[in-house]
């Protein structure tokens, strides 16, 4: 069976979870095009694409803790778009707060992924996206 390619946002200002995620999303041998907002702002400015029609997403992946606009900010602004409001999202953080597990969770996250410390639990994120993207649409 072929693969569909899908796009995948990602939201993340450390270079080394980007590398790890591109990894972890290989392992899973995902077809995919990635793109990568290095802070808050150019993530809003994707979505804001999405949501006007001029680029797609299959599923978001935002780091919580971004410059200029947090993760909950980009979250919120893909969730308050009718065309973009059930895009698959996980928030990423190094945070165990169950304040920030609570704010996503309110926010609309589908997951909350806090960034481990070794390497074979971070590589999880490759399967964890894979489960989102095959999922049934919910009407």
């Amino acid at each position: 069976m072929t693969q569909q390619k899908v796009s995948l946002v990602l939201a993340e200002d450390n270079p080394g979870d980007v590398f790890l995620i591109r990894r972890a999303l290989d392992a899973e041998h995902l077809s995919y095009d990635l793109l990568v907002a290095k802070d808050g702002e150019e993530a809003l400015r994707y979505i804001s694409q999405a949501a006007a029609g001029q680029r797609t997403i299959d599923l978001a992946l935002f780091d919580l803790n971004l410059p200029r606009h947090d993760g909950g900010e980009v979250l919120a602004l893909l969730r308050s778009s009718p065309s973009l409001a059930g895009v698959p999202a996980i928030l990423l953080t190094s945070s165990n707060s169950p304040e920030d597990r609570a704010r996503c969770i309110r926010l609309g996250a589908d997951r909350y992924f806090q960034k481990p410390s070794d390497l074979a639990h971070f590589m999880t994120i490759g399967k964890m996206v894979r489960e989102l993207l095959e999922a049934p649409a919910v009407a």
